[in-house]
């Protein structure tokens, strides 16, 4: 069961991403989380969350593939792929990207405490 949650948890967390819900996305985040963005730079909760609100991040379309979840004793890894169309402080870049979303349970619930995420590099690169 847990891990058809965390599936709907990943879908709920994009989709608030994409419509710039930062009152959803605050519930489904973990107070010690860590965003490692494709670009090196890290943010904690409240960082990321105002960097959305402020449209430091403009999330436009997000897709996702790849995706596999595995479950550690009140931890999940989710796995994914990303081909993420978004402006970073108004700069327009589409990313492909792979990212590790790591999920623990705190309480009752599933929070996100940590994601790492990092490009796909040509195989020329």
């Amino acid at each position: 069961m847990d891990v058809i949650d965390i599936a709907r948890l990943e879908n709920e967390r994009y989709a608030t991403m994409v419509a710039k819900d930062v009152d959803a996305l605050a519930r489904l985040l973990h107070d010690d989380l860590v965003y490692m963005h494709s670009s090196g730079v890290a943010d904690t909760k409240v960082s990321y969350i105002a960097g959305i609100r402020d449209g430091v991040w403009d999330y436009r379309k997000i897709e996702r593939g790849d995706q596999t979840v595995r479950m550690h004793a009140g931890v999940a890894l989710v796995f994914n792929r990303l081909m993420i169309d978004i402006a970073v402080r108004g700069v327009a870049k589409l990313l492909n990207n792979r990212a590790l979303a790591v999920w623990v349970r705190d309480g009752s619930s599933w929070q996100l405490i940590a994601v790492q995420s990092g490009p796909i590099r040509d195989a020329k690169s």
